[in-house]
């Protein structure tokens, strides 16, 4: 063979070797699912009717804002009765401390003044506890995205009043064949892109949870990877692409 010709053959052999290198070591690409970080149902705790709602749909709230409030007018009586009972059984006790210490009255009935006080102090308790039923507050940092009821309406206990979900951060999820799950592993960074949400943008996101079981039928397994989500570009429900980087 001529050296031209020897020295084609080598050029081209040495492409092929390249091409099929980088279809080796080529980013692995997956489709998956965007989901909210958290998603919850806030449900009534007791059956009564509602007389406050002061959020509405599409409305962001911190943990611990009262969602909705419920009739309290005789737990909140109960509560005072409970409270007035405390207070005076606190004065007997210390009254019959004083007198136990000066030797006037009994350790039975200094004792008898002490259980008595326990037991009005477990009963104030139940009854705050009782009162605060009717108080519904938000369980997360959320946005508010369905609110089943109106003011006056009747609800029953774990009746859905509000649908709250947390997309500051989010998942993306994915299903990958059993034998390609040996390239992840949880807490590997992977890039996400959306052309819906934010077409030429590259999120980063963690992996957070690789299934550990296989479906019998398919041969996928699960994986979920956790991504900010500070400016809400993403929205739940989009199609993403997940890139895996090229193994070395």
């Amino acid at each position: 063979m001529s050296s031209p010709l020897r020295a084609r053959a080598l050029a081209a052999l040495a492409a092929a070797l390249l091409g099929l290198a980088a279809t080796a070591h080529a980013a692995t690409r997956f489709e998956g699912l965007v989901l909210p970080f958290k998603e919850v149902v806030v449900s009534s705790p007791v059956q009564s009717s509602l007389t406050a709602l002061p959020f509405k749909e599409g409305d962001v709230v911190k943990a611990g804002d009262t969602l909705a409030r419920l009739h309290d007018r005789i737990e909140e009586l109960d509560m005072l009765r409970a409270k007035a009972a405390l207070e005076k059984k606190e004065f007997d006790n210390k009254s019959a401390a004083n007198l136990f210490a000066d030797k006037i009255i009994s350790e039975d009935e200094a004792l008898k003044n002490k259980i008595e006080l326990d037991l009005a102090r477990l009963q104030y308790e139940q009854a705050a506890e009782l009162h605060r039923q009717r108080t519904v507050t938000a369980p997360i940092d959320g946005l508010i995205v369905e609110r089943n009821r109106e003011v006056g309406e009747t609800v029953t206990a774990s009746q859905p009043l509000f649908r709250l979900v947390d997309i500051s951060r989010l998942y993306v999820q994915f299903y990958v064949r059993a034998e390609d799950a040996s390239s992840l592993r949880v807490g590997q960074t992977l890039e996400v892109r959306s052309a819906i949400a934010a077409p030429g943008r590259v999120f980063t996101g963690k992996v957070d949870f690789i299934d550990p079981r296989v479906d019998a039928a398919s041969g996928l397994l699960r994986v979920k990877v956790l991504l900010n989500n500070d400016d809400a570009a993403l929205k739940p429900g989009l199609r993403a692409e997940i890139t895996a980087p090229a193994a070395p």
